[in-house]
């Protein structure tokens, strides 16, 4: 957890690559997309393990709604930082915020700002209906709040 001028965010570095863009030579925007998951998932895989449990038991954890909203390109090997924060957090959906930035030395720009909305499910009766997300997970995702 990083905390920065009382806000607290999960990041999440990594490179672009040639695989994530397109033929113009810019990062593919359906890949914006898959980082989100990617970062959401990195979150719980280091602070939430016992979650794969939960999976395993039935736990669904569903993408509801998702936004992109991009502000500038990035390219193949440009250093990617994403912040990952918790915008609302009740017993079965949470709201993050995820700020992309490129960079550049010690700099950080922002090229790309997301939102996502995801619910814990279980499936009752052939249907699935929202469940309470594990304790552990709601008391670590607090943190970031």
């Amino acid at each position: 957890m990083i905390r920065s001028e009382g806000n607290s965010y999960y990041e999440y570095k990594f490179i672009a690559t040639f695989e994530e863009t397109n033929v113009v030579g810019n990062v593919y925007f359906a890949n914006y997309v898959l980082w989100q998951g990617k970062c959401r998932e990195m979150f719980l895989y280091e602070y939430c393990p016992e979650i794969v449990e939960d999976i395993n038991g039935g736990l669904y954890l569903i993408t509801l709604d998702l936004s992109v909203q991009y502000i500038s390109q990035l390219h193949a090997f440009d250093k990617v930082v994403m912040h990952m924060s918790l915008e609302a957090q009740g017993e079965s959906r949470l709201m993050m915020n995820f700020d992309y930035y490129h960079q550049k030395g010690d700099k950080l720009i922002l090229v790309c700002k997301g939102h996502q909305a995801t619910a814990a499910m279980r499936m009752r009766d052939g249907q699935l209906v929202p469940a309470h997300f594990p304790e552990s997970m709601l008391e670590v995702f607090q943190e970031y709040a």
